[in-house]
């Protein structure tokens, strides 16, 4: 067994969920928790930062229309949707290698932070199981 196998970042970020993000460099780590840091305020007391956008907040995208097909029993990958719906299509997840059935993160929509929890049709067909509940609860309870 190897040291990664017992207990490395992918093992800890992909089958136990302990891990919310895993990186390749030091530097990687660092931007990553920067820009988790940039949705959050700086204390309980506090609202998030505002960060100024190009996106219209009244915009209409018509391709919103396609991704979602009408029989109830094809996928599509809920990431797309929530990629149109926020702005800059700007999307942070969390536990993106735990419980691939659901998916949890953090985003911006009129310039104000905002977290996602959606079922992900593309594994599992979105069901929840013990490990999506627990992801999505943990999101929530943050």
């Amino acid at each position: 067994m190897t040291h990664e196998e017992l207990g490395g970042a992918q093992s800890l970020s992909s089958r136990s969920g302990v891990a919310h993000f895993s990186s390749a460099t030091e530097h990687e780590a660092l931007a990553q928790t920067r820009r988790l840091l940039s949705f959050l305020p700086s204390n309980n007391a506090e609202d998030s930062p505002f960060v100024a956008t190009s996106d219209d907040p009244a915009r209409a995208d018509e391709e919103l229309l396609g991704i979602v097909p009408s029989e109830l029993n094809r996928p599509y990958d809920v990431r797309d949707v929530v990629d149109h719906l926020v702005d800059d299509g700007d999307f942070m997840e969390v536990h993106e290698q735990w419980a691939p059935n659901i998916v949890v993160g953090f985003a911006r929509m009129g310039g104000r932070s905002v977290g996602f929890v959606a079922n992900q049709p593309m594994a599992l067909a979105g069901s929840l199981d013990i490990n999506a509940a627990r992801k999505a609860a943990r999101f929530v309870r943050f």
